[in-house]
């Protein structure tokens, strides 16, 4: 004889509310998408999310605007990355903007320095493109901004404070509407810490919040280390919520739920969740559009996503 199911508790429902609600909004970074994964993408999650296509120093732009073109016609909101200093001249980087404009119907993009020590071109911060009127001229309306809770790696906070400060008043004088999109981290305390920082500072933009989707821990610490991340395998595993989930590897529940709960009543201004695709966009998508829908079971200090 089966056992009746339990009725959750009201404290548990209010959780996976608050988790709901934390992730409605939630955003992907592709790298190098097939049509299949940006298929997946809108199977699981539905159309019109937000898609941030990276942008890869050694291939041509012109992929970038195929890859932005693919997630358009699949129904998705297509954000290329911008890395000015990959950029041999303004006329190179207004054509790929015109094109990305024109052929994928680009409206917002994430403009970034970019990770190489010598700038290609006359371009050497994203401040310079914001301030040049150049995205406008194209139709671009919104602009993301990069954000980094954990530090960036070469850089001191009070540069990078002081950074973002400028861009963001830049972008409201050029009439473009801004975000922030930050780097990956794994420890909840500290991307509250560095939100409410940047709010009693005054800013008041969105954020969305890097995390990385389901994937395993080599993978997690490889690209920690390639983008500057502090991380070590007891700091992932005690911060990211390392368990076994509906796809057999890590994912970062434990994370979202503490900061949903941080985020009761709004707490942290307005934020949503940015997913980072490193075990793949398929599983990324449908693990993150399965916890917003409230396909979860709670578990610890986690949870787990339902099939």
């Amino acid at each position: 004889m089966a056992l009746p199911l339990r009725k959750p508790s009201r404290l548990e429902s209010d959780t996976v509310d608050d988790i709901c609600t934390f992730l409605a909004d939630f955003s992907l970074e592709v790298t190098r998408p097939k049509l299949a994964d940006l298929q997946a993408i809108r199977d699981s999650a539905g159309p019109g999310i937000r898609v941030y296509v990276s942008a890869i120093p050694t291939r041509p732009s012109a992929e970038l605007v195929e890859q932005s073109a693919m997630t358009r016609q699949c129904g998705l909101e297509p954000v290329p990355h911008i890395a000015v200093r990959n950029y041999q001249s303004r006329d190179e980087l207004t054509g790929l903007i015109a094109r990305l404009a024109n052929e994928a119907g680009v409206k917002q993009v994430l403009v970034i320095s970019g990770d190489r020590g010598d700038a290609a071109g006359p371009f050497t911060s994203s401040l310079e493109i914001i301030e040049s009127g150049v995205l406008q001229q194209h139709g671009i309306t919104h602009v993301s901004i990069a954000g980094h809770p954990d530090g960036h790696p070469v850089v001191s906070d009070d540069v990078m404070q002081r950074a973002l400060l400028a861009k963001l008043e830049a972008a409201e004088q050029s009439g473009l509407v801004a975000d922030i999109v930050t780097q990956f981290g794994f420890d909840a305390a500290g991307i509250t810490r560095w939100v409410m920082k940047i709010r009693d500072l005054g800013i008041e933009a969105p954020v969305r919040i890097g995390l990385a989707g389901p994937t395993n821990l080599t993978t997690l610490l490889k690209y920690a280390q390639r983008c500057g991340v502090k991380a070590s395998v007891g700091g992932i595993t005690k911060h990211a919520g390392l368990v076994k989930n509906l796809f057999g590897v890590s994912a970062p529940d434990a994370i979202v739920r503490t900061l949903a709960g941080e985020n009761v009543s709004g707490a942290l201004g307005s934020v949503a969740v940015h997913f980072f695709s490193f075990g793949g966009v398929a599983a990324t998508s449908k693990w993150a559009a399965h916890a917003a829908q409230g396909r979860i079971a709670l578990e610890g200090d986690g949870f787990s996503v339902q099939p």
